[in-house]
């Protein structure tokens, strides 16, 4: 997992790099709402979700895609916990859209984000998007799905 600021300067991992330059380089502000493919190993979902309480939803995680979440507008939590070699899965949708939805939701770190920041999670790591900072709002927010293969 990273946590940093669009502006900062960080050593990440190339095709993470690549997505950070991406976002650099591109307005999202005006984008519809829905997905646009940006190459042939990255995708961009623009969403305006509103966020939720603490206590609602499950964490997700993926195994052949990198999320960089780049929050555009409001504030939001992210829960997150690092990889295990075994999560209890609640929902399973791997196959057909490389998510799964666990049941554990205890001791998670909950990270702050505030626009212009980005968290990046890599597969197995468990994060729990769309949490509310204080009282449930409206955000904007893109996320960039990496295709993972052995060159990151």
């Amino acid at each position: 997992m990273i946590l940093a600021h669009i502006s900062q300067e960080l050593d990440l991992p190339m095709q993470v790099a690549a997505a950070i330059a991406h976002l650099r380089e591109t307005d999202y502000n005006n984008f519809e709402i829905g997905r646009h493919e940006i190459n042939e190993r990255m995708f961009a979902l623009v969403q305006d979700p509103t966020t939720q309480d603490w206590q609602q939803g499950f964490p997700e995680f993926h195994r052949k895609h990198i999320d960089v979440q780049y929050l555009l507008e409001g504030e939001e939590l992210i829960g997150y916990l690092p990889a295990a070699p075994h999560y209890e899965i609640r929902q399973d949708f791997l196959e057909q859209r490389d998510i799964a939805f666990t049941s554990t939701q205890v001791n998670e770190t909950q990270l702050f984000l505030t626009p212009g920041m980005y968290a990046v999670f890599f597969p197995g790591e468990l994060h729990r998007p769309c949490r509310c900072a204080s009282i449930p709002q409206k955000i904007k927010k893109v996320v960039i799905k990496i295709r993972v293969d052995l060159n990151i």
